[in-house]
This record gives C-alpha cells, structure tokens and sequence, in this order.
C-alpha cells in the first residue's frame, strides 16, 4: 500500500522506470523501496526545471517567534488525520503570510515542512515564464501536476504578487490574470493533500480576490521583530556561526536592533564575523553593535510603506505573534 501510494501521480510510463528502477538490486518490491520510489519523483521534477524539491531529512530551518503560526499550525496539522476524515473535515488549503522584506515569511514555509515532516515544493514564478504564447499557462499547471505526484507536501509559492500580481495588466497579454484564475480554481478544488504557503511583500498588486475570506484557511501577517523574538533570532544566528550567546551582552544587542528584520539581524553578525576574521579580533557585543550602526534597516529606508502595510494588516489579517 505505502508502495502505491509513493507512486500516486506519476504517469504509467514514469511509474513503469521507478519499477524498474526499484528492483533494480533485488529483483522485488517491497516496502523499503518507497523511499527509492520517492528519490526517483524527485528527480522527475528537477529535471522538470520548474520546482525546487528540499526532502523533510535535509530541512533544518528555525524560526524564532511566530508563536501564534506555530500554534494555529499544530491546529490545522490535525486536518490530515484519519480522524479529521471520520467528521467529513476537508484538509487544510493553506496560508498567505504577508510581510516585510526579510521577516522570516519564507522560513516559516520551510519550517511548516519542517515540523511537519514533509517534503517541501518551492515554485518560482520566474521559471514559469516562457516566450512562447501558450507555454507560461502549461508550465505553470504542469508544476502544480508535479506537486501532486509528491503529496503529501507543502508547495511554496514565493512572492505570488510576482505571477500573478495586478501589475501586469495587459501588459503580459492577461497571462497573470490567467495564472491567478487557474490557481484560484486548483486551490479551491484540490484533492491532494498539498498545503500552500504563499507569501507577499507588495499588497498593492495582489488581487483583492486572494485576500476573500476563504481563499486561504489563514492570512498572517509579519512584522519587524519584537525584543524577544530578536534575542531568539541572534541566539540562533550567533549559535548557527559557532559563536556562543552566553559570551554575548544580549539585552545590549536586542536593544540596538530595534527595527531590524530577521534578514538584516543575521547579515549584521555575517558581516561582523567577516570583519573580525580580516582585523583578526575577537568577535564580541562591541563589534556587533558597531556593525549595527553601519546598517540602514528597512524600518528607516522604507518607512512610509511598512506603515501603510501595518495600516492595512492590522485590520484585515493575522498577526503570526
């Protein structure tokens, strides 16, 4: 039964090669060739060019904070089980996390997979693009096929305003509007178990139909980390570059990364690694706080939009907090 259901969505001639390629060593099938079965859907879809594939085993993102998305997605984790089936409950659609530049939206996709144990999809709107007319429309169902082969799985779409944003117009011939049509209507009619997580920076030129309740089973939205939730990100950054948090004044640097996003916490201590190895010191709280004056963070340069994005989240969204 495992066995099937690795090869569910794969075209006869594709599950005829994994066959064949499974019992290649010992001239049988049994239940330990599921995960030679599903190296080999993997590969199909690399060579397919349009998703990338990060198998559960090779996913080791953290996400600091975001407690209010990690409870609402051990809720919604309870969607795929036999007992939510027993009461008719359909499986969760997925999410839209909308945010600023560097806040942790797409780490929080590849920790859903993470904690969740499954393989994650990441779709790039830029691979779907192809000169010919016609062929945009076919390579994006074809990813989303592809994505149905290795259900059950989390499919990232990146910057969805980018595919299928208002900002094309007639500019690209409708083919956003197209995209945006046929992805409305596989959302609402999937049957595979294939949770999407869609994330957006501009709100400005996403369609207001992705934002109608219902869409989405959630919209999220991210902001600038608070103090804890930066003393969580340096903690996992310094630890992840071999430096020890302890050694550290971390009240002085939560202090002093006070409108920083996550991106632009971890680039400070990056930097500040690099400039201790070229001036051969130690790396400590004093360079870090003066690689933290050398930064212009997004919460200065880009000011007036993250208000007017603030504006309209806190109204109609999800804080992940």
């Amino acid at each position: 039964h495992a066995l099937v259901q690795a090869m569910r969505g794969m075209t006869l001639k594709q599950a005829r090669k994994v066959i064949a390629y499974a019992s290649l060593d010992d001239s049988k099938l049994c239940a330990a060739d599921v995960k030679n079965v599903i190296e080999r859907k993997a590969q199909v879809i690399h060579e397919a060019g349009l998703l990338d594939y990060f198998p559960p085993e090779t996913n080791l993102a953290q996400l600091g904070g975001f407690d209010g998305l990690k409870t609402w997605l051990a809720y919604a984790k309870v969607g795929f089980t036999p007992q939510a089936r027993q009461f008719n409950l359909p499986a969760p659609k997925g999410i839209l996390i909308v945010g600023i530049q560097g806040c942790g939206k797409s780490l929080a996709a590849k920790t859903i997979a993470r904690h969740w144990s499954l393989p994650l999809l990441k779709l790039d709107a830029g691979r779907l693009y192809d000169k010919y007319i016609g062929e945009s429309d076919k390579n994006f169902r074809r990813a989303v096929t592809l994505a149905e082969t290795m259900a059950p799985c989390i499919l990232w779409i990146d910057e969805i305003e980018k595919s299928m944003g208002q900002g094309g117009g007639d500019a690209d011939g409708g083919l956003s509007r197209r995209l945006f049509g046929y992805f409305l209507t596989w959302l609402q009619e999937k049957s595979s178990d294939i949770f999407v997580v869609a994330t957006a920076n501009d709100l400005s030129i996403i369609p207001p139909e992705l934002l109608r309740k219902g869409r989405f089973d959630e919209i999220f939205f991210v902001d600038l980390p608070e103090a804890q939730e930066r003393a969580d990100i340096l903690n996992i950054h310094l630890s992840r570059h071999q430096q020890d948090p302890k050694t550290f004044d971390l009240a002085a640097l939560v202090q002093v990364t006070d409108g920083f996003s996550g991106a632009e916490i971890e680039q400070m201590i990056i930097t500040a690694i690099y400039r201790a190895l070229y001036e051969q010191r130690p790396v400590d709280t004093a360079l870090l706080v003066e690689e933290t004056k050398r930064t212009v963070p997004l919460s200065v340069s880009r000011r007036e939009d993250i208000q007017r994005l603030r504006a309209i989240a806190q109204e109609r969204f999800v804080g992940v907090k």
